[in-house]
């Protein structure tokens, strides 16, 4: 897996290309002081995908993607989370069951609200029906606001199906080790429920290495664990980049499209601010990738291809 770095100059002639060059190891905080400098080497892992539980059972459960409002705790033992340790979490997804007849939503629909909070947690053994009792230190909100899913997001034609649809956190949250609690609050999709594949809580492994609870508007309730992909990245930090095939995008300073030029096929994009946390991360679709909605400011860019190779820029949205 390579890591790499590029030198964005800005450009009379959005045309012309932009040159790439090997940076030595350098700490991200004394890149981030040299923004006038546009140059910076940062460590990229490739994106590790942990799936919990990792079976194919065919139970489901609607919370998630329940039409009314939820709340719902997923607390998982760290035994099954070794692989994620120092790493950034950056998105959660779910799957449909694999008996599901079409995708879902059957057309574009927005949740007003779908906030994620990370923390450390109780043992799965020890889970109360009380949301509260369950958290170990400070709960940290790492989304907030609502949720756009795409129509026909979460896709079937799989055993098991794909998670397909990525929720992205808007801040990156290192896990350092010990249980986890993933709270999600929704404020319901508005149409009907859509349930997902889950583990029973008869399951093997459900109350020792990972339990649930989840209330609308009774009581809070046990319930299956909603079967979750966990993506995380390698930590922002030191590393000494290669560059390898020209990789140029334009226009920068840009306001809109950005225009992506390399041999390579980039499959996914994350953009950091300049303190290094994570605000947007997506697929990439062709060789454009639109920063429309970006407030005004500089950023860093990391691009990503099917094999976990990064190339990272910095950028500045006008």
């Amino acid at each position: 897996m390579e890591s790499k770095s590029i030198f964005f100059e800005k450009l009379n002639n959005p045309k012309k290309t932009i040159l790439g060059q090997r940076l030595n190891k350098r700490k991200f905080s004394i890149v981030l002081g040299l923004m006038m400098m546009f140059s910076f080497g940062i460590k990229t892992n490739a994106q590790t995908a942990l799936v919990i539980p990792d079976s194919n059972e065919g139970s489901a459960f609607i919370g998630p993607f329940g039409n009314a409002a939820r709340q719902l705790q997923m607390i998982i033992d760290d035994t099954l989370l070794t692989s994620l340790v120092g790493k950034n979490l950056t998105s959660i997804s779910f799957r449909l069951p694999a008996s599901t007849a079409t995708s879902w939503p059957p057309n574009s629909l927005t949740m007003s609200a779908f906030d994620i909070y990370l923390s450390d947690s109780v043992e799965p053994s020890q889970r109360q029906l009380n949301f509260a009792a369950n958290v170990v230190g400070t709960q940290t909100q790492v989304r907030s606001g609502s949720l756009q899913i795409p129509a026909g997001a979460l896709t079937i034609g799989s055993n098991p199906n794909n998670f397909s649809f990525k929720i992205n956190f808007t801040s990156a949250w290192q896990y350092n080790g010990g249980n986890l609690l993933i709270e999600v609050r929704h404020s319901g999709t508005g149409i009907s429920s859509r349930s997902v594949q889950a583990a029973s809580t008869s399951a093997p492994g459900y109350g020792t290495l990972y339990s649930a609870l989840w209330q609308s508007t009774g009581d809070v309730l046990q319930g299956n664990f909603t079967q979750v992909e966990i993506t995380a990245d390698g930590p922002l930090g030191t590393n000494s980049v290669k560059i390898g095939a020209a990789v140029n995008i334009y226009p920068n300073p840009v306001k809109d499209m950005l225009f992506i030029k390399s041999v390579k096929e980039f499959t996914t994009f994350s953009v950091y601010n300049m303190a290094g946390q994570m605000i947007s991360s997506n697929k990439i679709f062709g060789k454009t990738i639109n920063f429309s909605h970006l407030p005004i400011g500089s950023y860093i860019l990391k691009l990503t291809d099917k094999e976990g190779n990064t190339e990272t820029a910095k950028f500045i949205k006008k």
